[in-house]
């Protein structure tokens, strides 16, 4: 199977797509109030994330109706619905994909409550747990690896027993909560979190290709295939906006990505280094004042700091591409302890970048 045709599927659909969620939204004046800590001065609709979900989900659905017979998207866990086979992890993906977007879509339009909206994405962890993806090992570097089925509860339904893998389970639910988060608190400014996450995905793509991991790239492929079909109306200056659905879906499969290829942790976060770094950054900032780190809606965003410092919306989105472009590069590069020592190198220069753009910017908190 050629990654390009899958890519340029998907593309195409998210375009298609995006075109017409757009004439939908003019047609029907689904525009949303500009709110306080928006960038922007004039309305812009948040629903174009369902364009590039609904790009991913036909093209994914698709490649296992016509492919089902050839393991094509095959993580090794057969499962058969609609007389149709359907690896299980596969099936899980696509169902937390839909909950998330459909939660977020209703937040998109009407706005939840915060812990709502949390506890959609810890029910889509426990989905891909239940789906059977996991870790159940990290490779550490500095010694020997970490095995994370050291405490497995059995489950018995009916004449199956299941196990809950206590510490690989509990991981990948607040890796899932992470990544949907950061990839939130990221998209305030035009074309920012599709521009990383569609980085993330060429990587992971490369990654998965010199592993010999097929279904991983074909996965990775559709992904960064419905980013590009949405990103030309997400550039600056943005024409729709991917919303809490789209941003929360990117980072849900940011996190599958990562765990669902082995566990390389190191890896993602060098590509999206910058993005979690700034989530982590912002939310001990907020504790340190008092604020709920995860509620507040306020401008303290790195992307917010590179515009009080007076770059432009194109100029601080070229800046954080470039750097998490970098990242990335170093990701497929860099190998073991290397690449987490690099880590540890980057994390020290960009808190120290963050906190000379804060006194820039005139941020004294």
């Amino acid at each position: 199977m050629n990654y390009i045709i899958i890519l340029l599927i998907s593309a195409v659909l998210s375009y298609c797509a995006t075109i017409l969620i757009s004439r939908i939204v003019k047609k029907y004046s689904l525009y949303p109030k500009v709110r306080d800590r928006d960038v922007h001065s004039a309305p812009v609709s948040r629903i174009g994330g369902i364009a590039v979900i609904a790009s991913f989900l036909i093209t994914m659905l698709a490649l296992v109706a016509i492919y089902h017979d050839k393991g094509l998207v095959d993580f090794g866990f057969p499962y058969k619905t609609l007389g149709i086979a359907i690896d299980k992890r596969l099936l899980g993906i696509l169902v937390a994909t839909i909950l998330i977007g459909a939660v977020m879509l209703i937040d998109d339009i009407k706005s939840l409550k915060p812990w709502t909206k949390l506890l959609a994405q810890i029910l889509a962890g426990i989905i891909l747990v239940v789906a059977g993806i996991g870790a159940s090992y990290i490779n550490n570097p500095f010694g020997n690896t970490i095995y994370l089925d050291a405490i497995k509860l059995p489950i018995t339904i009916g004449a199956n027993v299941y196990h809950i893998v206590f510490w690989a389970d509990l991981l990948l639910i607040v890796w899932v909560v992470l990544l949907t988060n950061a990839t939130n608190f990221i998209d305030g400014i035009d074309g920012l979190a599709s521009s990383l996450s569609l980085i993330a995905g060429a990587i992971i793509v490369s990654i998965s290709l010199k592993l010999n991991q097929p279904s991983m790239a074909v996965l990775a492929a559709a992904f960064s295939g419905a980013i590009i079909g949405f990103l030309p109306f997400n550039l600056p200056p943005a024409k729709i906006f991917l919303g809490d659905s789209g941003s929360m879906f990117l980072g849900l499969m940011l996190a599958i990505l990562t765990v669902i290829s082995g566990g390389k942790f190191a890896t993602l976060l060098l590509v999206f280094g910058l993005v979690i770094l700034d989530a982590v950054y912002v939310i001990i900032k907020r504790l340190i004042q008092g604020k709920n780190p995860f509620t507040s809606a306020d401008q303290t965003h790195l992307h917010h700091r590179l515009l009080k410092a007076g770059f432009s919306k194109t100029w601080a989105l070229l800046t954080i591409v470039t750097a998490s472009t970098i990242f990335g590069l170093l990701a497929v590069i860099l190998e073991g302890r290397v690449k987490l020592i690099t880590i540890a190198v980057l994390a020290v220069l960009s808190i120290i970048s963050f906190v000379a753009l804060d006194r820039k910017a005139g941020i004294r908190k």
